[in-house]
């Protein structure tokens, strides 16, 4: 058993071995069905001045150019690619000599982040993982709170195109992650009614990108998509 981090660097939960088949895309094997979801956790980024403007629905402020520097500096230590288009401080402090700090990314046709460095421990969540961790939690953690990220499916949008599936996502969800090397695993409804599951590398994993039909994954037991249309 292998434990992995859900939601920024203070929870752990865990998770079974994933095998990955490296590069494979539309119709590759299965995606293993060995994959740990998101769980209620309680971690302490949730805590001061960046909890209460979450709790109140308050979007997150951009900061200024310099703390716009360090994020997007933050971010290619935690091998995340990402074309900032702002940040905004999510965190800081130092206790017992050990600085800790937290940003909240926004990039370009792509998914938002919450990167975080304590001491020499550097950590990157997605915010589409960080809400469905929010709502196992039942609204006892944060998630993203930049403008640009808040309901943004833009992530799974990009990794659909980079699958090579005709996809356009009318909705995503975020399904769990784990296994060695790591991956995320996302669901995608997509435009018409279709659905893929899609295993993505987390940052710096060596995994390949996998996708599957919802109706492959279902036939092969490897896992079942939720996502419904909505009715009109």
């Amino acid at each position: 058993m292998k434990k992995l981090i859900l939601s920024l660097a203070f929870a752990m939960v865990a998770g079974s071995a994933l095998a990955q088949a490296a590069g494979a895309t539309r119709g590759s094997a299965a995606p293993s069905a060995n994959v740990t979801g998101p769980r209620a956790v309680t971690p302490t980024y949730t805590m001061g001045r960046y909890q209460a403007a979450n709790e109140g629905g308050k979007t997150l402020e951009p900061g200024n150019p310099l703390q716009q520097r360090a994020a997007r500096e933050l971010t290619a230590e935690a091998g995340v690619t990402c074309d900032q288009t702002t940040a905004g401080v999510v965190k800081e402090s130092v206790k017992g000599g050990k600085r800790t700090v937290s940003y909240e990314v926004a990039c370009k046709d792509d998914f938002g982040w919450i990167v975080s460095k304590s001491g020499d421990t550097v950590s990157a969540y997605d915010c589409l993982a960080l809400a469905a961790s929010e709502k196992a939690a039942k609204g006892k953690l944060a998630t993203c709170r930049l403008a640009a990220n808040i309901g943004s499916i833009a992530g799974v949008a990009t990794l659909a195109s980079k699958a090579g599936l005709t996809c356009k996502p009318t909705n995503a969800a975020y399904l769990g992650g784990g296994g060695d090397p790591p991956i995320s695993r996302y669901e995608a409804l997509c435009e018409g009614g279709g659905g893929y599951i899609i295993d993505a590398p987390q940052p710096k994993s060596k995994a390949g990108l996998q996708a599957m039909s919802c109706a492959r994954a279902k036939a092969s037991g490897a896992a079942v998509c939720a996502l419904k249309p909505e009715k009109g």
